[in-house]
């Protein structure tokens, strides 16, 4: 097949010096005046809004668990969830106490979960290790059943959903089936569509079903190996489409990180560096603290684009982020 490339957002010759800024930016994201509640709610309920107890359910493989390679191996054999606290998750939820101080976060996130054992089970970590939440339904239980228990034993405390899954089911074609060969993942590539289109939709459908009123954010993929593995940037753009395409069916919104973790060209490899850690002594596909924060980011703009009463700001300001950018000259 042919790997669409047009949709792909430019980001233009930055330089890196540019991304640090961008970063950074990320990084104020979580210090900005907060809007007032009745403006994060829609309405005009602002006190009531935030005394209400809420939760922010978070979903996903290992990026929502907050997993490094070094800290995990820091923490043998104990491995306490608490070590893994400076994941997107953890960002994403202090920009939301903004608004939501008494937020609960339930964090369901298991590393090495697929699209198909998030629906049927189990995650093989918590055979192993400890969770940040254990699933109701025991070890062997699947990550979904324990997301659809807690929002029927919930019923409208939960506001906020995010979920990064499929990274492991492309991760398991590049790495497993093909052992890195392009051609063989290029072959491969169109079930593997297939099978993360149709379980994530089954997977979002459940949620929507049991939490209608809840803002689902689905968080995409970056390519950890760069312009190293051939068309990987290609395969993992497509992949994004179809995750997007599964959130749109659900009314839910979805963050693309990719351009900002493979800005193509001379910065490709500085920015992996940057914000994975594939540059270390021992490379692990996994962000660095900085590249959770960005993932963290990228959620968040996302998530107030689609809050009416912050749409206007939020346009303003990225315009003039725009106007900051720093220029090249030529």
């Amino acid at each position: 097949m042919v790997f669409r490339s047009g949709s792909r957002r430019a980001i233009g010759h930055w330089g890196l010096a540019a991304l640090l800024a961008a970063a950074i930016v990320v990084l104020l994201y979580v210090l900005l005046p907060a809007p007032s509640a009745a403006a994060f709610d829609g309405h005009g309920r602002g006190d009531h809004a935030q005394r209400t107890p809420q939760t922010y359910l978070a979903l996903g493989d290992s990026l929502a668990f907050g997993y490094s390679q070094k800290r995990f191996e820091e923490n043998l054999p104990l491995e306490s969830p608490s070590a893994f606290e400076t994941g997107y998750v953890n960002d994403f939820a202090q920009a939301l106490r903004l608004f939501r101080p008494n937020l609960q976060v339930v964090n369901d996130g298991c590393p090495g979960e697929t699209t198909e054992s998030m629906i049927k089970g189990p995650c093989e970590y918590q055979l192993a290790y400890p969770l940040h939440h254990p699933y109701v339904g025991g070890p062997a239980s699947s990550q979904l059943s324990d997301a659809l228990a807690y929002l029927a034993a919930n019923p409208g405390r939960v506001k906020t959903i995010t979920i990064d899954i499929g990274a492991n089911d492309a991760l398991g074609v590049v790495e497993k089936v093909c052992t890195f060969k392009a051609a063989c993942i290029l072959e491969h590539a169109p079930a593997l569509f297939e099978e993360v289109g149709r379980n994530l939709g089954l997977i979002l459908g459940d949620l929507r079903g049991a939490a209608p009123h809840a803002r689902i954010v689905v968080l995409g993929l970056y390519n950890p190996f760069g312009s190293t593995l051939e068309g990987a940037n290609q395969l993992t753009e497509r992949l994004n489409e179809v995750m997007a395409d599964a959130a749109a069916a659900v009314q839910a919104g979805f963050a693309d990180p990719l351009p900002l973790f493979n800005p193509g060209g001379a910065q490709e490899g500085p920015t992996i560096c940057l914000l994975t850690n594939m540059c270390t002594a021992k490379p692990d596909i996994h962000p660095t603290d900085l590249g959770y924060k960005v993932l963290a980011g990228v959620i968040l703009q996302q998530y107030l684009a689609e809050l009416p009463r912050y749409h206007g700001w939020m346009h303003g300001y990225v315009r003039r982020l725009e106007h900051a950018r720093p220029h090249h000259a030529h």
